[in-house]
């Protein structure tokens, strides 16, 4: 594969996580609104979920990386 497919497959991947991303919180926000909550509350759980995605997606990130370099080394 060459740089100009990676680039593609990567942004590819990328509109895909961000749309994703995009119909999880609208899903959640009518949820919301249907259970009648602030919109405190609403924004704190956006950005809670947020950070958790964050969080997740940096694990599995570290965890491709340490598994090639395991690979690696143990080839």
């Amino acid at each position: 594969m060459n740089g100009l497919q990676l680039i593609g497959l990567s942004l590819w991947r990328g509109g895909l996580l961000v749309a994703a991303g995009w119909l999880l919180y609208e899903s959640a926000r009518l949820v919301l609104r249907w259970i009648d909550v602030p919109a405190e509350v609403e924004a704190g759980l956006g950005l809670a979920l947020a950070g958790f995605a964050l969080v997740m997606v940096s694990l599995i990130a570290e965890r491709i990386v340490d598994l090639r370099a395991e690979h690696d080394t143990a080839g």
